[in-house]
């Protein structure tokens, strides 16, 4: 039995060197198509906009949940449909190069990148916390976004321009780097306070010198007991 054994894996072994290589199927599947072009095109996956249903809209006040920058709040300054994505008002910061070329030096900023939407929560505006949003119809027919925690009306978020004007230290650094010197905003006076001191400082001015008279005075009179 033992001999049979023995020649029958001898007769395997010689059986195996003598057949030939084959191709490997999956290897010929790169080369083809598995789907029809435009069957695949009707088969997509179909996007989801998050923030339809999530009810995160551009300039609502929102918090980090999730990160490094856990527990920080911010205003959405834009939002990414395709990838669902957000970018917070000094969240999720990030150095990254500006304006490289070959014949310019490059300038590294830190801006605000993307974070998941999913990652953020708007907040409840009487108690400052997380909370889920919903629409509801109100009895003339606004649709109105309702907190779940308080059940109050959500504020309106703030309007893309006002996100989008900078503010006058970010214009003093801009022109600063590009344009001459600047005396137009911050040499300005402002007429109401400037009154304001010029009042308080004649009142100083005009009590000091009432204080100083009355000082004469008393001195003059010491001189006539005097004499």
């Amino acid at each position: 039995m033992s001999r049979y054994v023995k020649y029958f894996v001898q007769a395997k072994k010689l059986d195996k060197r003598k057949r030939k290589y084959y191709k490997l199927d999956f290897l010929e599947l790169n080369k083809e198509l598995s789907i029809p072009h435009p069957l695949r095109e009707q088969n997509q996956p179909k996007r989801l906009d998050l923030s339809k249903y999530l009810n995160i809209e551009v300039g609502d006040l929102v918090k980090v949940l999730y990160g490094p920058d856990k527990d920080k709040e911010g205003l959405v300054l834009s939002i990414n449909t395709k990838r669902n994505t957000v970018t917070v008002d000094g969240c999720n910061m990030k150095k990254s190069a500006w304006n490289v070329t070959d014949n310019k030096k490059g300038s590294i900023i830190t801006q605000e990148m993307p974070i998941h939407i999913t990652n953020v929560s708007l907040l409840d505006p009487i108690s400052k916390k997380p909370t889920v949003v919903k629409r509801r119809y109100m009895m003339n027919g606004e649709c109105v976004r309702i907190s779940k925690i308080s059940g109050c009306a959500m504020p309106e978020p703030v309007h893309k321009n006002i996100l989008k004007e900078q503010n006058n230290y970010e214009r003093f650094i801009h022109q600063k780097k590009t344009g001459p010197p600047i005396k137009d905003i911050y040499a300005e006076k402002d007429y109401k306070n400037f009154n304001l001191l010029k009042k308080i400082a004649y009142e100083i001015k005009k009590k000091r010198f009432y204080d100083m008279k009355n000082f004469f005075k008393k001195d003059d009179q010491v001189e006539n007991d005097t004499h």
